[in-house]
């Protein structure tokens, strides 16, 4: 007769170790994931970028109130799209682990957030004027600045809705759909903004930075309408519903009335961290922005050229940084340590590599740059100057938003947050001030300050995922 086995008497075998993947493999995954994603989220910003040149060239004038109006959204959108990120990190980590279920989940609950978020910034945006006004801006800024806001707010919700569904799909390895989404709403946003920013003939008046928000607007709800008929469509073009897509009405109900119930909590817990980052982020910015209006029209208009020009340029990192997230979550769901590591160093070093040519552009063609966005002598001459400074900046900001994607993917929210806000506050904001007003440096001042505390956030968020990427690894 057999004996039977003692659990005590010998210890368990362990979990065969997972093979580590070369550096060229990585490098080639991340770059699959990531080239569409970078091409999705310039898309984004190009709509802003079409915004800009077609506006700077209406007048400097409309050009300061774009600036303005979008200072004012900038800080609840970030906020928003902060908190839907947990849904990248739970569907990312959940496809990993094969959990197809639990990826449709996180993504449902995403949008119950985005849909809400919208409504709510969208309000808020409306009340642009006063908000101008309170914050000292002169009576005509304020109005100009006040109907972009507004005309920007009443698309929030759509703007959301694409980026919670566009989470979702890269986390499942599906990032060509906004990618070819986003390149059809940059050609329809340009065809909007020749007919509202500038007339025509009889058919409409001229309506300078009112008109481009309106034209963006249009264009939001398109890709928003798009994304979701894409992942609608899934079922019935794949023939199968892994991710749980077919939810009847009663079911999509009870979960928004509970904002996505325990996934949405999940979700929350991971994604708050992110909001305040992104919020306080973007508050510092636009702090900068508010700071370079009393400096002077010119000046606005100038340093938001300049700003304009490097968020098109970071979105090539930013890219590279959801992709990193999304590899990372993935390998924590496998609990592939080793690979999780790899997957992170690769993304970061990618990150700083995709923005080296165009931080060399800045440094080299400054002017020509500037001359892109306007036709003015003054703005390109003080855009000349400030231009120089982001081609010393870029590069580490790209490295650095690839670092807190990597930490965003393993889930190290708050920690990652408290280093990146506190060198821009405590750094940032007044280094700032100190070069641009006490030392006459004017709007490159500003982007000094900048770029001190984007070197600062470097070097302590390369320190921290050392630490997390040698932790036990842990699902959220």
């Amino acid at each position: 007769m057999a004996r039977p086995l003692d659990p005590f008497s010998a210890p368990a075998a362990p979990a065969p170790a997972l093979p580590l993947d070369s550096f060229d493999l990585h490098i080639k995954r991340t770059l699959t994931l990531a080239f569409p994603v970078v091409l999705a989220r310039a898309g984004m910003v190009g709509i802003f970028t079409a915004d800009t040149i077609m506006v700077g060239h209406y007048g400097a004038g409309e050009l300061a109130y774009l600036a303005l109006g979008i200072a004012i959204q900038s800080v609840f959108l970030l906020m928003s799209i902060g908190l839907l990120q947990g849904t990248m990190i739970l569907a990312s980590q959940a496809y990993g682990a094969s959990d197809f279920r639990a990826a449709g989940a996180a993504w449902r609950a995403g949008l119950y957030h985005a849909v809400l978020l919208g409504l709510v910034f969208g309000i808020i945006c409306a009340l642009g004027e006063p908000l101008l006004l309170a914050i000292g801006q002169s009576p005509e800024l304020a109005a100009g600045g006040g109907g972009v806001s507004l005309a920007f707010g009443l698309s929030m919700p759509g703007l959301l809705i694409y980026i919670c569904s566009s989470y979702f799909l890269e986390s499942i390895q599906r990032p060509r759909v906004g990618m070819y989404i986003m390149a059809a709403a940059n050609l329809l946003n340009i065809a909007l903004n020749g007919f509202f920013i500038y007339g025509l003939a009889s058919w409409s008046e001229p309506m300078g930075a009112v008109g481009a928000a309106i034209a963006t607007a249009c264009t939001r709800w398109f890709f928003a309408a798009a994304i979701l008929a894409y992942i609608f469509s899934m079922v019935w073009r794949e023939g199968e519903d892994p991710f749980g897509l077919r939810v009847k009405l009663l079911r999509w109900w009870a979960e928004a009335r509970r904002l996505g119930a325990s996934t949405g909590r999940r979700l929350r817990a991971q994604g708050i961290g992110m909001a305040v980052m992104m919020a306080l982020d973007a508050a510092a910015f636009q702090t900068l922005i508010l700071m370079a209006g009393y400096l002077g029209e010119k000046e606005l208009a100038a340093y938001h050229v300049v700003v304009n020009a490097m968020i098109l340029v970071l979105m090539m990192a930013i890219g590279c940084s959801s992709a990193t997230s999304v590899r990372v979550g993935n390998a924590i769901g496998r609990g592939d340590a080793p690979n999780m590591r790899r997957a992170g160093w690769v993304g970061i070093g990618l990150g700083a590599c995709f923005v080296l040519p165009f931080a060399l552009i800045a440094l080299i063609l400054p002017g020509g740059v500037a001359a892109l966005y306007t036709s003015d002598p003054a703005v390109i001459e003080i855009a000349r100057t400030t231009f120089l400074v982001a081609g010393i900046v870029l590069v580490v900001d790209g490295a650095v938003a690839t670092t807190i994607g990597a930490l965003r993917g393993a889930g190290d929210v708050w920690p990652t947050m408290i280093r990146f806000i506190g060198s821009f506050w405590l750094i940032g904001i007044p280094t700032g001030y100190v070069m641009a007003f006490e030392m006459g440096f004017g709007a490159p001042g500003l982007l000094m300050g900048l770029g001190s505390a984007i070197y600062i956030a470097f070097a302590l968020l390369i320190f921290r995922f050392r630490k997390v990427a040698h932790m036990p690894l842990k699902r959220v």
